[in-house]
């Protein structure tokens, strides 16, 4: 193979790379749907009044459900891009929508507790929970296209 074949054969790649990238969901909902619901039920479980054996089984559940959550999403993703590239186009993207969800729950967390209402730290993890399932597909598309054109740069 000369060299302009490679080079042609090399683009080809990366424009199939790009196009399949493009169409990956990166945040699948229910991954994040899940992490909501782990944080609202640790904050369940820290609630006033929840008795420390219903506190321990429900830790001890969460703890399991969090690496069966993991382990399900490592095992169903179908490719992943791995080094700078990855990391450049999503950290800008994925930390400030997360730490605005993280921002929403401890508001919510205040207010709720501001007004004595019973369960309040839970409310909030319900909040944080919809955040996440309802921005994931929103981050997942504006992730996937970054992605897609660093590799189409890359040509």
């Amino acid at each position: 193979m000369n060299p302009e074949e490679a080079a042609q054969n090399l683009a080809t790649i990366r424009e199939t790379q790009a196009k399949a990238v493009r169409f990956q969901p990166w945040l699948p909902v229910w991954f994040m749907a899940g992490i909501g619901l782990f944080v609202t039920g640790v904050q369940f479980m820290t609630e006033p009044g929840i008795p420390k054996p219903v506190g321990a089984g429900l830790g001890i559940v969460l703890a399991a459900g969090m690496g069966a959550l993991i382990a399900v999403f490592a095992k169903t993703r179908r490719m992943t891009l791995s080094g700078r590239m990855a990391t450049s186009a999503m950290l800008p993207v994925y930390l400030p929508w997360l730490f605005v969800g993280i921002g929403l729950n401890l508001g919510v967390a205040l207010l709720l507790g501001g007004m004595d209402v019973p369960f309040g730290r839970t409310y909030a993890g319900l909040s944080l929970t919809a955040y996440y399932a309802l921005g994931s597909p929103l981050i997942s598309r504006w992730i996937a296209r970054r992605m897609a054109r660093k590799l189409e740069a890359s040509l």
